[in-house]
């Protein structure tokens, strides 16, 4: 999704931390247990991207050693354009255009189930409980809950609509939402939006970001990540969001090409930044240290 028209280390506060290799045009990785997982869209890049229907796209094992596998799915499918992917149990649940699959890290399907409504495309995925996933649809600027047993998937939070709505990071009381904008715009914007579906909007939080994909809540931190920044810091690709909606750069990350996704494990930050194919693993203090 880099291009519209188609639909790292810290300072001197953190250690410095390797960038690890990645198949190219990888969206997000997901630590679990010894390993990673990641999804790319595949070796097409942003031009595949929501045009494709051949199976472009993959789920990557990296393992410690540095070797990257290719893990094929049981029922022969493959992915064509994965965005986004989280652990369920011990299942790894992926969006991919208009499906939602859940699968084994073998790569054995559990469940494989599509949205057909015009204009679908699912972009990230997260645990709103144990029974319960939610997914945001890029395409219509909604939301979807996943139930993760079955995949049976309903409209979720009512009528809300957020243009161009990218990632997401799930709290008690809400939703911290990102927006995607036009590539020569500064109209990418952070808001919030309530679990509620009782005709309750979204409130935007901070604006003019330049291409905001990805957002996460670290030790109470919101941090968001992007492609060209915001329009008082256009270089930074990581920002701290205060509460009173100030813009803060961030050195962890800043300086690559642009970040995709974020996930904060509880201890370490994982960026991964897409067009550098490459991630890196950082401690929850780089959310803290200004450029």
């Amino acid at each position: 999704m880099k291009v519209l028209s188609l639909l790292v280390a810290c300072s001197v506060a953190c250690p410095v931390v390797a960038e690890q290799k990645l198949p190219p045009f990888t969206e997000a990785v997901l630590p679990m247990g010894n390993y990673i997982y990641a999804v790319s869209i595949g070796p097409g890049g942003p031009d595949e991207e929501f045009g494709s229907n051949a199976a472009n796209g993959g789920l990557y094992k990296l393992t410690p050693e540095g070797e990257t596998e290719e893990i094929k799915l049981s029922d022969g499918q493959g992915l064509r354009n994965p965005t986004g992917m989280v652990r369920s149990g011990n299942q790894i649940v992926i969006v991919d255009g208009n499906e939602v699959i859940s699968t084994a890290p073998d790569g054995t399907i559990n469940w494989r189930q599509a949205l057909d409504d015009d204009g679908v495309f699912l972009y990230d995925i997260e645990a709103l409980d144990e029974s319960t996933l939610l997914v945001s649809d890029f395409g219509r600027g909604v939301f979807f809950s996943v139930a993760t047993q079955t995949g049976q998937i309903q409209p979720y939070n009512g009528d809300l609509h957020i243009s161009g709505l990218a990632r997401f990071a799930i709290t008690e009381t809400g939703i911290y939402a990102v927006s995607w904008s036009g590539d020569d715009a500064w109209d990418s914007a952070l808001y919030w939006v309530p679990h509620s579906g009782n005709g309750d909007t979204a409130t935007s939080l901070a604006n003019g970001f330049g291409n905001l994909e990805s957002v996460e809540i670290i030790d109470d931190t919101v941090v968001v990540g992007g492609y060209r920044g915001h329009e008082e810091h256009p270089t930074a690709k990581l920002l701290r969001v205060a509460t009173d909606g100030a813009i803060h750069p961030l050195s962890a990350g800043s300086r690559s090409r642009g970040i995709s996704d974020i996930l904060f494990d509880g201890s370490s930050i994982w960026l991964t930044y897409f067009y550098n194919a490459s991630y890196a693993e950082l401690p929850s203090q780089a959310a803290q240290n200004l450029d």
